[in-house]
């Protein structure tokens, strides 16, 4: 990761946790494509936050990140005449090829390449350029993520799941760009926020737009015999970021949750008055892809009482707060549950504080 002086470190840590931007940076430097990513806003958020837009990016390229953006359809020259008036913007006609001798030049001056491409629709000229030009694709609205029909932001939109809520009337049917875009060039990143949220949809696991996503395979066992236990327990250390003391726990697990590929999984163990939640982790590249929720849905959906601790300085308990029916602070402990009958809580709170450790206390 290149070395960041002060001034860039304020204002990386004005957007989010550090440990999350330098993970981010480590990872988008590594990737080897023309340009860092992709972004294709519309005309309402160049003619509302040009200048904004060129702040953001001119940042990205003192941290070496060098996106290019894509301007497309009827309203390119106009979205193009728009951005001309920063002088960070240089641009170029795409027609046959990736424009990739044109970024490097751009590059080089440091400036932010704009490719235009009046003549082909948004659909085509991304499947042109995905994935040797760019991985990740921000589309840029100035209304901002997606939401649903009440108005809600929607974190996530699964293009091969089901939804569960209905969307906002929209000006462009970005879900179904998302499935053909994911179908046709699968492991790119889609994502689509507002200008002035851009540089937290690209450095903080939470963002602050819409994610598209497949969705993930999750599959339910009722024992441990056909898990890969290697690669689970690598998960649960990554994830927890300490060594394991010991593996007996393992013997207590009664139904597990993980995702296919070893992402994500959560642990469950048999209680009188429901599941105990033994652990649940989610890789730290699946954290801001929304995993995490996808394995809590399976789990509520086939268990109605569950109970669980958490150490009360883990980041996540805000959103463990919002899963749970109530909450109990002990020592260390936050103790929460869902579903589980009011003359059971007092004993799965000794149950929880009286459990050992199964993680070394150092990191």
């Amino acid at each position: 990761m290149i070395a960041l002086n002060k001034t860039i470190r304020l204002f990386l840590d004005s957007i989010g946790r550090r440990d999350e931007y330098e993970f981010y940076l480590d990872q988008f430097q590594s990737e080897h494509c023309a340009c860092f990513a992709l972004l294709c806003p519309d005309l309402g958020s160049i003619e509302a936050g040009a200048e904004v837009l060129a702040f953001d990016l001119h940042f990205l390229l003192r941290l070496e990140l060098v996106p290019a953006i894509l301007l497309c359809g009827e309203q390119a020259a106009q979205m193009q005449s728009a951005l001309a008036v920063e002088p960070i913007f240089e641009f170029h006609r795409l027609k046959a090829g990736s424009g990739a001798d044109f970024i490097e030049q751009a590059r080089t001056a440091e400036k932010v390449p704009v490719l235009v491409a009046e003549g082909m629709e948004l659909e085509a000229a991304l499947l042109q350029l995905l994935p040797d030009v760019a991985q990740r694709v921000h589309f840029i609205r100035a209304a901002g993520g997606l939401k649903s029909a009440s108005g809600e932001l929607l974190p996530y939109i699964y293009t091969h799941k089901e939804n569960g809520q209905p969307l906002e009337t929209l000006e462009y049917d970005f879900p179904a760009l998302g499935k053909k875009l994911l179908e046709e060039r699968p492991g790119v990143h889609l994502s689509i926020t507002s200008p002035i949220n851009l540089l937290q949809e690209i450095f903080t696991v939470k963002g602050a737009g819409t994610l598209f996503r497949k969705g993930s395979a999750i599959e339910h066992f009722k024992t441990l015999e056909p898990v890969d236990r290697t690669r689970l327990l690598g998960l649960l250390e990554t994830s927890f970021g300490k060594k394991l003391l010991s593996t007996a726990f393992l013997d207590n697990v009664a139904h597990s949750y993980i995702e296919k590929e070893y992402r994500g999984a959560v642990l469950l163990e048999e209680h009188p008055a429901g599941l105990y939640l033994s652990k649940f982790a989610v890789g730290r590249a699946a954290r801001g892809e929304g995993v995490a929720m996808e394995l809590w849905r399976e789990v509520c959906r086939n268990h109605e009482a569950l109970f669980w601790r958490s150490n009360v300085s883990n980041p996540f308990n805000s959103w463990y707060h919002k899963q749970a029916d109530g909450h109990h602070v002990s020592g260390q402990w936050q103790i929460f549950w869902r579903g589980v009958p009011a003359n059971a809580i007092s004993g799965i709170i000794d149950y929880c504080c009286q459990r050992g450790e199964d993680f070394s206390p150092e990191a």
